[in-house]
């Protein structure tokens, strides 16, 4: 028993879960602490959402396709893990605009498309005249309080105005994670803008005076041979810990503080502390616990698609001036964003196809990856004639569907996190949800949340007898 309650089970190796396993297993050794690490895996790969495919000679991410570097929690686990001279970075530093049907760039200094200086917003020609004007009157006037319960796009609308907000920043805002910006939390989404604004007085001031934030070359990385090279070597480290094919079928409470973890409906094992860092679906099927239940089933989950497709060279007849598109809502395209993949990555750069990354399925249009295969490439090159004028057959096409992978933002589901939490801390103590959506979102959220949890685990077990 008391074996037992010395050890960790980590569920889900997805980055989340590989960098709760390496911190555990670091701070294990440093401390000699008398800790059993073992990390469990229903598939037969790790890597969760960082899923690279090799095309050829080509490495190629279908799932998240590159992080974004303007805060330190991914460089400093890549230092670590010393893979730096692997790290490609993004070039053509900014994508491109969508909006009444043609492409708009933007040259100026910004942050998530808002101008870093006031200045600059005459340059922007997707705006009217009064929508600068309203952005000059809202940066200069607003006076909005940011509370809990603050959407993105009431954030940004009494500081930016309306147009700006609509066009430029919620595309910017929104990336690939977060379908309904009317619904989502400023402090969930972006809340080191939030507390820098508070910081510097106004959300133009803070811009300006964090130079590092601006979108640019460089912003994001990757890495020669794809994502999952950190995946990799993440599983090198803690690789003597994990088993594969072992799908956790229920979490049950057991004697003196332990749980027993039902594996495969056929294996059991018990231990002190628990790690679930699988996808939010998964959650309601662990726990056989009529109250957990009861807030599980009000947990929504959101799926997105990615589909990458290889054109014949000089088949893009309207290039974008930067690295690739992101869409306005306001348009009638099933796309959300497009990554010009040849023109991001140094290393793609010559190759003799024009490599195209779609990210689709957003907000009400998550019914489209139920469609076939055949279905969502036909709609996606229609879409990708009127933006790109790309009227040429692909030579191949990858899709890639991410079903109910992501919580929601909403903030019904923000209502019910905290009380989902809170119950597991209270009546499952030594039980922690980690991963994309439970504390923010992203690849650098899901490091950050390992980092942090791995440290609540090992407090909790210090003060367990």
């Amino acid at each position: 028993m008391e074996r037992s309650k010395k050890r960790i089970a980590v569920i889900g190796t997805g980055i989340t879960g590989l960098t709760v396993a390496y911190r555990l297993k670091k701070i294990i050794k440093e401390e000699n602490l008398p800790l059993e690490l073992l990390v469990l895996e229903g598939s037969i790969r790790s890597g969760g959402k960082i899923h690279t495919m090799k095309i050829g000679e080509d490495y190629l991410d279908i799932g998240a396709e590159s992080i974004d570097i303007r805060t330190n929690h991914t460089m400093d686990l890549i230092e670590e893990l010393n893979l730096q001279k692997e790290v490609i970075r993004s070039q053509y530093g900014k994508q491109d605009i969508y909006a009444f049907n043609k492409l708009y760039h933007i040259e100026n200094p910004s942050y998530n498309g808002i101008p870093a200086k006031r200045s600059d917003i005459w340059k922007y020609d997707i705006l009217s005249f009064q929508g600068k004007i309203s952005y000059l009157k809202d940066t200069y006037l607003s006076e909005s309080e940011v509370h809990e319960k603050t959407s993105v796009m009431d954030y940004l609308t009494a500081r930016i105005g309306s147009e700006l907000t609509e066009y430029v920043a919620e595309p910017y805002f929104s990336e690939i994670y977060v379908t309904d910006m009317e619904s989502t939390s400023i402090e969930v989404l972006n809340k080191q803008i939030v507390e820098l604004e508070q910081q510097y007085g106004d959300l133009t001031k803070a811009i300006e005076a964090n130079p590092n934030l601006l979108d640019g070359n460089g912003n994001q990385i990757s890495f020669k041979q794809g994502l999952e090279t950190l995946t990799k070597a993440l599983l090198k480290e803690v690789k003597e810990h994990v088993l594969f094919s072992k799908k956790v079928t229920e979490i049950k409470k057991s004697i003196e503080d332990t749980y027993i973890i039902d594996i495969n409906q056929k294996e059991q094992v018990r231990v002190g502390a628990v790690i679930v860092a699988t996808d939010p679906s998964v959650y309601r099927e662990l726990f056989n616990d009529p109250e957990l239940i009861d807030y599980f089933k009000d947990i929504r989950t959101t799926s997105i698609g990615y589909s990458m497709f290889s054109f014949p060279k000089g088949t893009i007849k309207n290039e974008p001036q930067g690295n690739g598109v992101l869409c306005s809502r306001r348009n009638d395209s099933h796309i959300s964003s497009i990554v010009w993949l040849n023109k991001k990555w140094e290393n793609l750069k010559e190759k003799e196809e024009e490599l195209i990354g779609v990210y689709f399925g957003r907000g009400n249009e998550e019914i489209m990856l139920s469609l076939s295969n055949k279905q969502i490439e036909e709609l996606l090159l229609k879409d990708l004639e009127r933006i790109l004028g790309i009227t040429e057959e692909p030579i191949y096409h990858v899709v890639k569907r991410w079903t109910n992978s992501y919580l929601k933002s909403s903030f019904k589901n923000q209502d019910e996190k905290p009380r989902l939490l809170d119950a597991i801390k209270n009546d499952y103590p030594g039980i922690y949800l980690a991963g994309n959506g439970v504390n923010g979102f992203g690849i650098n959220s899901c490091i950050e949340q390992g980092n942090k949890v791995s440290e609540k685990v090992i407090a909790y077990l210090k003060k367990t007898k």
